[in-house]
């Protein structure tokens, strides 16, 4: 929402397939005015691989009110 821009490239007919496959843009590279601090936490929301970052919603919440 902050960007205007989906958080991946899609290509092709299969959106979820293009989920799957392809990793997050980092925030900065659709928009390089977004704070770093807050960057940081919103890319650490989009890791999945090896595995999730932030186990709970709760966890997100917390780090984003401690960018602010």
């Amino acid at each position: 929402m902050l960007t205007r821009c989906l958080p991946r490239d899609f290509s092709g007919n299969d959106r979820f397939l293009a989920v799957l496959r392809n990793d997050p843009v980092p925030i900065r590279d659709r928009d390089p005015n977004i704070p770093q601090k807050l960057a940081k936490v919103i890319d650490l929301g989009l890791v999945e691989k090896p595995e999730i970052y932030f186990k709970s919603a709760n966890q997100f919440k917390q780090a984003l009110l401690s960018v602010l």
